[in-house]
C-alpha cells in the first residue's frame, strides 16, 4: 500500500495543481479538488507507513480545504455558471 501511495501521491498533487491551476471552468477545477483530496489521503498514507505525524496532519488539514474547494467549485460556482448563462440567455430574449 505504501508504495502504491508513493507514486499516487506526487502524480495526483502534480496532475490536481494543473487542473486549478488552469482554471478552465467549475467542472474542471472542481475535479482538481477532487484530485488534489486522492492526493492528500496518499500522502497521508505516507506518513502513516513511515511514521510522519507532520506529513500525516498536513494533508489531513488539506483534505478538508480540499473538501471545501470541491463544494465551492462543484456546488456554488457551478450553480453562480448555470444563473449566468440563464440571466445571458433572457437577455437575448429581449
Amino acid at each position: 500500500m505504501e508504495q502504491v501511495a508513493n507514486w499516487v501521491a506526487p502524480i495526483a498533487t502534480t496532475l490536481a495543481a494543473v487542473l486549478v491551476a488552469a482554471n478552465l471552468g467549475a467542472r474542471l477545477t472542481g475535479l482538481g479538488f477532487v484530485v488534489f483530496a486522492i492526493g492528500s489521503i496518499a500522502w497521508m498514507v505516507v506518513g502513516l507507513a513511515t511514521g510522519q505525524g507532520n506529513l500525516l496532519w498536513q494533508n489531513a488539514f488539506l483534505l478538508a480545504i480540499n473538501a471545501l474547494g470541491v463544494w465551492r467549485w462543484w456546488g456554488l460556482r457551478a450553480r453562480y455558471d448555470k444563473g449566468a448563462a440563464a440571466a445571458t440567455r433572457a437577455t437575448a430574449r429581449r
